[in-house]
């Protein structure tokens, strides 16, 4: 059975969330910046296809846009629950989530077990 974390340990999760925080604020800014702006120099009103893969491309684009917009969520409800004391508890058994599972993702909120049943 995993044991909860120490002090030193919560600094390096948080330092590790922090740092993921401002990637995908980049990330964030970048894919909005793809997503909504038009480039009308390089279409070609003749061409169906240059629409259809530049409407493509935008969709791809805020598609990932949302997807990171969402694990920025996370990323702040983790560092939520640090100042709470809840992080790295389960949240459907109340056990330590395992380092390994912390490790790749660090704004996990249940242990793998309790994630399997949740989907």
């Amino acid at each position: 059975m995993p044991k909860k974390l120490n002090a030193k340990e919560l600094d390096s999760y948080r330092e590790l969330l922090i740092q993921l925080r401002r990637e995908m604020s980049g990330d964030i800014t970048s894919l909005e910046a793809d997503a909504f702006s038009t480039d009308g120099d390089r279409l070609s009103v003749d061409n169906p296809a240059d629409i259809g893969s530049e409407s493509f491309a935008q969709e791809f684009s805020l598609e990932l846009l949302q997807r990171d917009e969402a694990t920025l969520v996370e990323i702040d409800e983790a560092l939520e629950r640090m100042r709470s004391g809840a992080f790295g508890l389960c949240e459907g058994c109340d056990e330590p989530i395992p380092k390994a599972r912390l490790n790749a993702v660090p704004h996990a909120r249940c242990c793998v077990e309790c994630q399997r049943k949740k989907e």
